[in-house]
């Protein structure tokens, strides 16, 4: 009954980003993106070498992700307690950027894979994508009113969290003083159209990398 009870509020209450229960990963804490990375690295040829992980002492620039669709919760939105699809993709996909980066990585109430399983068998669920973007949206204004102190940013999103940070590049930073921050936005796994012979589209002064 406890844990219900858990659930059903982290569902329901707004995120407070000033606690470091509501991240998965900030600088100076052990943490999801704090582990070794130490890799084998297989050559063409079949050498094996150890790359060692070292993360970054004194980064010149921060990282800002927001992971996937991969919470297995069974309501339409997730709640804010890490499980291990959310710490294992922060650690496939986002830790390792700590070797350049100090990483950020905001908990947000996603979608979950229940609901789009029921959406693609026809069911209607009561999936609330705009308090994803909100949650993300705070996070972010967290971070900029208390971590950022004027230092470049990356956003890394993959998924659904590539769709929520072009959300918060078009509701948030493009035409505002923080938009001369912006280093980069790698939006993997979703689309951003751009004009024929354009550098623009759904961003009106974020240009395409090329």
């Amino acid at each position: 009954m406890l844990m219900l009870a858990l659930a059903l509020a982290a569902t329901s209450s707004d995120p407070d980003y000033r606690q470091n229960a509501t991240w998965l990963c900030r600088p100076g804490r052990q943490d999801a993106c704090a582990q070794d990375l130490t890799t084998t690295v297989i050559a063409a040829d079949g050498t094996r070498t150890i790359e060692k992980f070292v993360a970054a002492k004194d980064a010149k620039f921060d990282c800002f992700y927001v992971y996937p669709t991969v919470s297995n919760d069974t309501t339409p939105n997730s709640d804010l307690m890490p499980g291990p699809e959310e710490l294992r993709v922060i650690q496939f996909q986002a830790a390792r950027f700590g070797a350049k980066c100090r990483v950020f990585a905001p908990m947000y109430r996603q979608v979950t894979l229940t609901a789009l399983r029921t959406l693609m068998a026809g069911g209607t669920p009561a999936v609330d994508r705009e308090m994803a973007y909100r949650d993300v949206e705070a996070a972010w204004n967290d971070y900029l009113a208390n971590d950022n102190k004027g230092r470049g940013v990356v956003l890394i999103g993959h998924s659904q969290g590539s769709g929520v940070l072009t959300q918060l590049i078009g509701r948030a930073i493009e035409g505002k003083p923080v938009q001369k921050q912006l280093i980069s936005a790698m939006l993997i796994g979703s689309n951003v159209p751009v004009l024929e012979g354009k550098d623009i589209g759904v961003f009106k002064t974020v240009p395409m990398c090329r």
